[in-house]
């Protein structure tokens, strides 16, 4: 059996553990994290935002070696600090990047030994093999090709199944869009030196206007974007669930009641699991723990002329990103 390891134990990485080792716990083999044994045991039993594990996790060491207790399975834990002197086992065909500091190809390329054929990094990269976005160009995904495969972003994956329905119903000729986005561990806590700035303030007193990864992601994964796709990311002080605020210009007439059509369609159709629709009335905290992509509030939608059009999408940043990672990687393990 083609197995799976993970390196990094940050939001993305828990939340993959915690899907894997419930639902297919013999495909995990490995994990490896610089902090010590008993904070990742508490960090995976405990999290903030999407409460207790539903998985009983301990902890134990033998013989100098960490081992994570998921339910009745034991995995080794790790703490070596750079890819390339992590002793995963030999039936780890497959490593889940997921520190967020190996995010270019020669980085994540690090843990290409002993078994391991393939990386698949939790974040954008400038430079791996193929962003995946797996609903919109999964199809172009060769293993025999792609040994360093990026899993996009969060925005990435709620905001492309947004402008393919778009596209695919009425063309686009222009479109930008801005996220109102979650805080994260890459702002200050209090104002702090940054290389960003407006991240160096403190992250629960202001609205932060701040880029996006996500823009070069969706560029590409869908390289038949408009080229001037673009847009910003609003940071504001909460801690679970993004808003996409999209307009476009299409290439043919539209009005709200064909854009729901169109969104009510794919949901109910061939983009079930990872189109839905919000329920009348929804704000952000209704829709933390769903794993859908994107949770179209067609409340919202907007029709400002015969071709100009504003959509808007919710999703948990982190629940759906894991989602999409773990069915991605499951996969992927699948077939090398």
């Amino acid at each position: 059996m083609n197995r799976i390891a993970l390196n990094g134990l940050g939001r993305i990485g828990r939340l993959t553990v915690r899907r894997l080792g419930a639902a297919l716990p013999e495909l995990l083999c490995a994990v490896n994290d610089p902090a010590p044994l008993d904070q990742v045991v508490h960090l995976l039993r405990r999290d903030s935002v999407h409460g207790p594990s539903p998985l009983a996790i301990g902890g134990q060491t033998e013989g100098g070696q960490d081992y994570l207790l998921l339910g009745d399975r034991r995995i080794p834990l790790f703490h070596a600090p750079d890819p390339s002197g992590i002793p995963f086992p030999p039936e780890a065909r497959l490593v889940v990047e997921a520190s967020g500091q190996f995010t270019r190809r020669d980085g994540a390329a690090r843990h290409l030994k002993g078994g391991v054929s393939h990386v698949v990094i939790s974040a954008p990269s400038p430079d791996a093999d193929l962003t995946v976005i797996a609903p919109v160009n999964g199809a172009a995904l060769d293993p025999a090709r792609h040994r360093v495969i990026s899993n996009a972003s969060c925005t990435a994956h709620a905001t492309a199944p947004v402008l393919r329905i778009l596209e695919d119903a009425f063309g686009l000729e222009h479109a930008g869009m801005s996220t109102v986005h979650v805080a994260t561990n890459d702002q200050r806590l209090l104002d702090g030196p940054h290389k960003d700035r407006r991240r160096g303030r403190a992250a629960f007193q202001s609205i932060i206007p701040t880029t996006s990864s996500a823009f070069g992601a969706l560029h590409r994964a869908m390289p038949g974007l408009p080229p001037d796709f673009d847009g910003v990311a609003l940071r504001v002080p909460t801690l679970s669930v993004n808003l996409l605020d999209l307009v476009a210009i299409l290439r043919r007439d539209a009005d709200v009641a064909s854009l729901r059509a169109a969104f009510e369609t794919a949901a109910q159709g061939s983009w079930r699991g990872i189109v839905a629709l919000a329920d009348p009335h929804t704000v952000s905290c209704d829709i933390t723990g769903r794993s859908e992509s994107v949770v179209m509030d067609l409340d919202l939608t907007m029709a400002l002329g015969p071709r100009f059009v504003k959509v808007f999408g919710w999703h948990d940043n982190e629940t759906a990103y894991a989602a999409r990672l773990c069915e991605l990687v499951v996969d992927l393990a699948g077939r090398i």
